[in-house]
């Protein structure tokens, strides 16, 4: 795998053909394994010391459901399972309904997270996954041991309860929309 670094941004080269690219963030990138139900996270060189410390999170979720398993991890990576389904973000832009009882199993998810000494954070639309089934699936944990407060999944919430879910409000919505409220909120232009 060759990753190329622009700014603070690295973008993926050349990786080995038994991998799908199936997603890039600020500190690793992750691929599905061919013909497998894994996924493997391999983190930026200046990220790699979060390998050791997402392993350990999913360790300790390893009784919650929500949550995808863990079966390797070196000084790099990690590999776990990967989950069939949609982000919220492809349900909002794809216009496929997100209802209240999936906002709840988010919330029994993570205060599952916060019973076992963990702090929930970075909980956003990317991360959350809706499978097949209906079922919640959340990923990308590292950021799980901070201690400062996030706020994300209870602004989202929010959101949901004020906007979303009214009888009115559209149920699809332009990605462009999407990450244009992001840009915003991450820069603290606003807060539901």
């Amino acid at each position: 795998m060759r990753y190329q670094k622009k700014g603070s941004r690295y973008t993926v080269v050349s990786h080995d053909s038994r991998m799908s690219h199936i997603g890039t963030g600020r500190s690793a990138c992750a691929f599905r394994i061919q013909n497998s139900q894994a996924v493997i996270k391999v983190y930026y060189p200046d990220s790699s010391q979060l390998a050791a410390e997402e392993a350990a999170i999913y360790s300790k979720l390893e009784s919650v459901s929500s949550f995808p398993a863990l079966h390797d991890s070196g000084p790099n990576y990690i590999v776990i399972d990967f989950i069939e389904g949609r982000t919220f973000f492809q349900c909002l832009t794809g216009g496929e309904k997100i209802d209240t009882k999936t906002i709840m199993d988010v919330d029994r998810a993570l205060m599952h997270v916060k019973e076992l000494q963990l702090n929930p954070s970075d909980i956003h639309l990317h991360n959350l996954i809706l499978t097949p089934e209906g079922a919640v699936r959340i990923i990308d944990l590292a950021r799980f041991n901070q201690t400062k407060n996030c706020s994300q999944w209870d602004d989202l919430k929010a959101a949901y309860h004020k906007f979303y879910s009214k009888r009115l409000f559209p149920k699809r919505m332009p990605a462009l929309l999407l990450e244009s409220i992001r840009a915003l909120y991450k820069r603290n232009f606003f807060h539901i």
